[in-house]
C-alpha cells in the first residue's frame, strides 16, 4: 500500500511541476529561516550556561549616586575589596574570584617568545580560584594549581599553537612586560557563547594590588559563588548591611552605594553595564522564527486547496470504485508527510550551508553546536509531525469529504466559511510582512542617523594606534615624527577613546557648598585632544605646553591641572562660564583650574544622554593614540609612512591600527547585527507572503476560468481581467495596510525610546511601503491572470 501511495505522491508531484516547486519551495525557505533564527536564538539564551556552577555564579556590580545626581551612576567594574570581603561576611558565599582586563578593545600588549613578538589583545588576569567557579576544560596542567603562583599563565589552545607551534606549551615561558611569565596550563578554545573570552590568563596575584583591600578605585570584574542557587536574594539584603558600615563616611554625606549581584545567566541578557542584547530583539527574532513558519505553512494549504480542482475527478473515480473517506483521507495526509519531508530535508540543508555565510553577514558565529544533545533531533521530528498535519491535515479533510457527482462534475464548492479563512490568512501574511518590512525600515533609519548624525567630535580619516606601552616621551617623539609628515593633519592621544569614555570621577570646585560633589566622566587627554577632534571652544583657551609642565611638576611640588569640562558640566555646576572659568576644582585629589569650557559632544552611545565630562592633562599613561589624515591624502601611502616611523620609534611592539569610525560603529553592534538579520527574513516573509498570495490568486483564477471566457468572448479586454481579478486581492493587501501601520508606528516609536538621540519617522514612509506592498501583491496576482487571460476561450469553455 505505501508503495503505491509513493508511485501515486510522486506522479502527482510530476505532473503539477510549478505547483509542487513553489509548494515544496515554500515550505524548505520557511523551515530553513526558521531553522536559522532558532539556531542565533537559542545560541543567545545558551550564553555561559555550560559552565558546571552556573545557576550559583553570581556576577557583581557597581553602583553609585552623589548627592546632586538624580541617577545613579552603573559600572560593570568593583573595587579590590568586594570579593574577599563578601566571602569573609557572608556564610551564602562559597568563593569568589576577581577578573582584571590587562587589555581592553584594541589595546593591546607585547608578547615575546625567543625572536618572535606579537601583539596580543585579549590578556586578563585572575585569582587562582577562577578554574573551581568556572569550567573550562584543561589540555594540560592542574586546574588547582594554575593559577597559584604570580607569573603564571594558562593559554588556550589556538594562543598556544600561535606562541609554540606544535611543540608543548606546558613550562615553557612568554615575556610580558619585560618579565618571564610560566605557562601552567593549556585549556581548549572557549566557546563563542561565553562572556568570558580571553587567549591569555595570567595569575592576579602578580598584581601588587591584589594584597590590599581597597574600597576605593573600581578595576576589577568580579564574581561570586555562592553555596545555593537560592541563596542571590537574601545576599542582596545583606549587602546592604555591609556597605553601610564600609561607606559611613560617604553615606551620611549624602552618597548612595550599591553592589547589586546577579545571575550569571540572566547577565547576557539582562545586564545594564555589561556587553549583551536587549531581549526584545529575541522576543521579535522569535516571533519572525515561528511567523515565517506559519507564513510557509498557510501557503502551503492555499497551494494545496488551489489544486483541489484539478483532483476532483480523481476523488470522485476512487469513491465511485469504493474508496471510504479515510482512505483518501490517509492519501492525502501522507501526500503531505512526503512534501513535507522532502521540504524538511532541503530547508535543513540550505540552512546549514547557509550558515557560514550567516556569520559573515551578521558577524555572529553560529554553528550546529548551539543544538545541544538531542534536542536538534527532537525539535526536527516534532516540526516535521506538526507541518504535515496542520499544513496538510486541513486540505485532507476537504477533499476526502467531496461528493462523488461533484467531485465527477469538477464542481468543487468553498463554503463562505472557507472563503472568509483564507482571505483572512492572506491579510495575516501580508501584515506580518509588512510589519517585519516597516520596522526593519525604522532600524536602518536610525543606524544611518547615528553613523551620520554630528556628534561634536571630526572622526574621518582618524587612525587609532595602541599607545598602552608608550613611555611619555616615547610618545611625544613619535608625534613630532608624525607631524612633521605633510600628509597629516594632527596627532593627539588620551586614556580612552573620544567615542566611548568610561572614567567615572567625583568633581567639586571652590565656590560651591563644601559638601558639593558633581559625579562626572572623565578622560586623561594629550593637550591637542580638542583641536584634532574639532571640538568646539566656548570659553577659554586652548591647552599649552604650560598647561602640560604644571601638571608634570616635580615631587617637591604638587601638580597644577588644567581642565576642560563641557556646557552640561558648567549647566550642572549653575554657572556661567565668565564664572566658570579659573575656578580652582578638585578632581579624585587632582587639583586644577577650570581653563576651558567646550560645547557638548557625544562620548558615549547614543542611548544616553550627554553628560557632565572632564578632559584634563595627565601623561603619566595613555591607552590610545589618534593619528589623523589629510582628507586629500592616499589613505594606503600614509599608512604605510606612519609604520615606517612606528618601527623606529617602538621597535619593540608590532605596528597595527584601525580607524576610530570602527570604535563608533562598534557602539551599535547589537543594534546593526540585529538590522541585518531583520533585512534578510524581512526579504524572505515577503517572498513567502506572496507565495501565499500566488496560491490564493491561482485558487480564485482555478474557479473563474468559464467566467473569464465568456468575458472574453463578449470581448473583455485582457486589463479589464486583470482588473477584475487583482482588485479582490489588492483589497485584501489594503485591510492589511490599515491594520500594520498603527502597530508599525506603535513598535517603531516605543524602540526608538531606548534612544536619547533619535530619528524623526516621517508619516510618507510608511506611504511608501504601503505602495510598495500594492505594486508587489498586483506583480504577484497578474502573473497568473495573464496566463489565464492569453488562454484560448475555447478551451475555456471546453465542459468534458
Amino acid at each position: 500500500m505505501i508503495k503505491n501511495l509513493l508511485k501515486t505522491t510522486w506522479r502527482n508531484l510530476l505532473k503539477n511541476k510549478l505547483s509542487s516547486i513553489i509548494n515544496i519551495g515554500g515550505l524548505a525557505l520557511g523551515i530553513c529561516c526558521f531553522f536559522l533564527l532558532s539556531t542565533y536564538i537559542i545560541n543567545e539564551l545558551r550564553y555561559d550556561r555550560f559552565h558546571k556552577n552556573a545557576d550559583r555564579i553570581a556576577y557583581v556590580s557597581f553602583e553609585y549616586k552623589n548627592p546632586n545626581d538624580s541617577e545613579f551612576t552603573k559600572t560593570a567594574n568593583t573595587p579590590t575589596a568586594v570579593v574577599p570581603s563578601f566571602k569573609q561576611a557572608f556564610p551564602e558565599v562559597e568563593d569568589g574570584v576577581r577578573i582584571y582586563q590587562r587589555t581592553g578593545g584594541e589595546q593591546t600588549i607585547s608578547v615575546r617568545h625567543e625572536d618572535k613578538l606579537f601583539n596580543e589583545g585579549s590578556f586578563v588576569l585572575a585569582d587562582d580560584s577562577f578554574f573551581s567557579i568556572f569550567s573550562f576544560d584543561f589540555i594540560s596542567g592542574n586546574p588547582a594549581e594554575a593559577l597559584k603562583d604570580p607569573y603564571s599563565l594558562v593559554l588556550t589552545k589556538s594562543s598556544a599553537k600561535q606562541y609554540f607551534g606544535d611543540e608543548a606549551a606546558l613550562g615553557k615561558s612568554l615575556i610580558i612586560d619585560d618579565e618571564p611569565w610560566k605557562v601552567t596550563g593549556v585549556i581548549e578554545d572557549i566557546p563563542p557563547y561565553s562572556q568570558l573570552q580571553f587567549n591569555l590568563l595570567g595569575a592576579y596575584s602578580t598584581l601588587p594590588r591584589s594584597k590590599q583591600e581597597n574600597w576605593g578605585a573600581a578595576n576589577d570584574i568580579s564574581y561570586l559563588l555562592l553555596k545555593s542557587p537560592e541563596g542571590f536574594d537574601g545576599l542582596n539584603q545583606k549587602i546592604g548591611q555591609l556597605i553601610g558600615d564600609k561607606y559611613a563616611e560617604e553615606i551620611a554625606a549624602g552618597y548612595e552605594v550599591r553592589f547589586p549581584i546577579q545571575k550569571l545567566t540572566d547577565v547576557r541578557l539582562h545586564s545594564d553595564v555589561m556587553p549583551g542584547i536587549k531581549p526584545l530583539y529575541l522576543y521579535v527574532l522569535g516571533v519572525m522564527a515561528i511567523a515565517l513558519l506559519l507564513i510557509a505553512c498557510i501557503n502551503f494549504t492555499n497551494l494545496v486547496m488551489a489544486r483541489s480542482a484539478e483532483r476532483s475527478h480523481e476523488i470522485g473515480v476512487k469513491k465511485v470504485m469504493g474508496a471510504l473517506r479515510r482512505h483518501l483521507f490517509f492519501q492525502f495526509v501522507f501526500e503531505s508527510f512526503v512534501t513535507a519531508a522532502l521540504a524538511l530535508i532541503l530547508g535543513l540543508a540550505v540552512a546549514i550551508l547557509l550558515i557560514p555565510f550567516f556569520n559573515t553577514y551578521t558577524g555572529i558565529p553560529l554553528s550546529l553546536e548551539s543544538w545541544s544533545g538531542g534536542w536538534f533531533l527532537i525539535t526536527m521530528l516534532v516540526l516535521f509531525i506538526v507541518i504535515s498535519l496542520i499544513a496538510g491535515g486541513g486540505p485532507a479533510l476537504v477533499l476526502s469529504a467531496l461528493k462523488p457527482t461533484d467531485s465527477l462534475k469538477g464542481k468543487v464548492h468553498q463554503t463562505s466559511k472557507a472563503v472568509i479563512l483564507r482571505k483572512g490568512l492572506i491579510i495575516f501574511q501580508f501584515c506580518i510582512s509588512l510589519l517585519f518590512v516597516l520596522g526593519t525600515v525604522v532600524v536602518h533609519r536610525q543606524i544611518h542617523y547615528m553613523q551620520d548624525k554630528d556628534t561634536g567630535i571630526s572622526r574621518s580619516q582618524v587612525l587609532v594606534l595602541d599607545a598602552s606601552d608608550m613611555t611619555s616621551s616615547g610618545l611625544l617623539s613619535f608625534k613630532n615624527a608624525l607631524g612633521s609628515q605633510s600628509s597629516i593633519a594632527g596627532v593627539t592621544a588620551s586614556y580612552h577613546s573620544p567615542v566611548d569614555v568610561k572614567g567615572g570621577y567625583s568633581l567639586s570646585v571652590d565656590g560651591k557648598a563644601g559638601d558639593f560633589t558633581l559625579s562626572v566622566t572623565g578622560v586623561p587627554v594629550e593637550k591637542d585632544f580638542l583641536s584634532v577632534f574639532d571640538i568646539d571652544l566656548v570659553a577659554g583657551e586652548p591647552f599649552n605646553q604650560g598647561d602640560v609642565a604644571r601638571s608634570q611638576s616635580a615631587d617637591d611640588q604638587e601638580p597644577e591641572y588644567a581642565f576642560a569640562i563641557n556646557e552640561t558640566a558648567l549647566k550642572a555646576l549653575e554657572w556661567t562660564s565668565e564664572e566658570a572659568i579659573g575656578k580652582w576644582a578638585n578632581l579624585n585629589g587632582r587639583r586644577g583650574k577650570i581653563k576651558i569650557i567646550t560645547e557638548d559632544f557625544n562620548f558615549s552611545s547614543f542611548h544616553n544622554e550627554i553628560g557632565p565630562i572632564v578632559m584634563f592633562l595627565e601623561y603619566n599613561w595613555f591607552g590610545k593614540m589618534f593619528v589623523k589624515v589629510n582628507q586629500t591624502e592616499n589613505m594606503t601611502s600614509v599608512i604605510g609612512q606612519i609604520e615606517t616611523l612606528w618601527k623606529t620609534h617602538n621597535p619593540n611592539k608590532l605596528f597595527d591600527y584601525h580607524f576610530l569610525d570602527e570604535e563608533f560603529n562598534a557602539l551599535y553592534k547589537s543594534e546593526e547585527q540585529t538590522s541585518k538579520i531583520l533585512t534578510l527574513f524581512s526579504i524572505a516573509t515577503v517572498l513567502v507572503s506572496c507565495l501565499g498570495l500566488f496560491a490564493l490568486s491561482s485558487l480564485v483564477i482555478r474557479q473563474r476560468v468559464k467566467e473569464i471566457g465568456v468575458r472574453k468572448v463578449l470581448g473583455a479586454s485582457m486589463m479589464s481581467i486583470m482588473k477584475l481579478i487583482s482588485v479582490s486581492f489588492v483589497k485584501l493587501v489594503v485591510v492589511a495596510i490599515i491594520i500594520v501601520i498603527p502597530l508599525a508606528w506603535w513598535f517603531s516609536s516605543s524602540w526608538l525610546e531606548n534612544f536619547v538621540y533619535r530619528v524623526h519617522v516621517p508619516w510618507w514612509l510608511f506611504g511608501l511601503v504601503a505602495l510598495m506592498a500594492i505594486v508587489v501583491a498586483i506583480f504577484t496576482v497578474s502573473f497568473q491572470t495573464i496566463k489565464t487571460a492569453l488562454t484560448n476561450p475555447v478551451d475555456s469553455l471546453r465542459d468534458e
